[in-house]
């Protein structure tokens, strides 16, 4: 297997595994890229910490043996993934091992080695993550709110006209309501990550919309600028 600790730009469905044995990053790789997976390899917590900002992750395989769950799930990344513990082959895992996976914030854990029965259980891994995380159609922050149905923007029951990218930013601050995100993220979830466009572009934007959801812009109460770092919707 070629290990990578860099995760590349690809197609199919991006997937984390934390393991320094080669038997086990070779067995998973084998498995899971013809079925459409690409597997980015970290040998420890702090190189899967360091990719997690940079790739889509949908999916984390973590071998049992590293004691690593609850630093991974400070992590907002690793928050919202399904995550798997896997059981090294020839090592038995009793019942009250998996207990302890399970209870430590595993969502499932593999002991076998029957491939039949690993992809079963990332697929149904992963349904039940997309159902869980479909976007909600309609946002509302104190008085700012948007509805995606109807393509609405609204402040204080005010109809507001935006641009579609204007409509954009405002989406994504809304769905990250109280994150400061750094211009590149913003950059990166409005207009794309192949798409070259100056960070100076995107303050233009961030400026016109202040001018139609701020009663004061010059000194905004909800998009707010954090100086050397980017932008965040204010929820308070």
């Amino acid at each position: 297997m070629q290990q990578t600790t860099e995760p590349l730009r690809h197609q199919g469905i991006a997937v984390l595994l934390v393991t320094k044995d080669e038997e086990c990053a070779a067995v998973v790789h084998h498995l899971l890229r013809p079925n459409g997976y690409h597997v980015s390899l970290a040998p420890t917590a702090e190189v899967a910490l360091s990719l997690a900002p940079r790739a889509a992750f949908k999916l984390a395989l973590i071998d049992r043996r590293h004691k690593i769950i609850a630093v991974l799930r400070q992590n907002h990344v690793f928050q919202r993934i399904p995550m798997i513990a896997l059981q090294p082959r020839g090592v038995a895992c009793t019942e009250e091992e998996t207990v302890k996976d399970l209870a430590a914030g595993f969502d499932s854990v593999i002991d076998t080695y029957r491939h039949r029965e690993w992809l079963a259980i990332i697929k149904a891994l992963l349904r039940r993550q997309e159902l869980q995380s479909a976007p909600p159609r309609e946002f509302r922050v104190n008085a700012l709110s948007m509805n995606l149905d109807r393509h609405e923007v609204r402040v204080d029951e005010r109809s507001i006209q935006l641009t579609p990218k204007e409509f954009q930013i405002l989406r994504v601050l809304l769905q990250h309501a109280g994150r400061v995100l750094t211009r590149q993220e913003l950059l990166n979830l409005v207009w794309g990550e192949d798409y070259a466009l100056e960070e100076h572009a995107l303050d233009v934007h961030i400026h016109a919309l202040r001018q139609k959801v701020e009663d004061r812009p010059s000194a905004p109460q909800w998009i707010l600028t954090v100086r050397g770092v980017g932008y965040k919707l204010s929820a308070d």
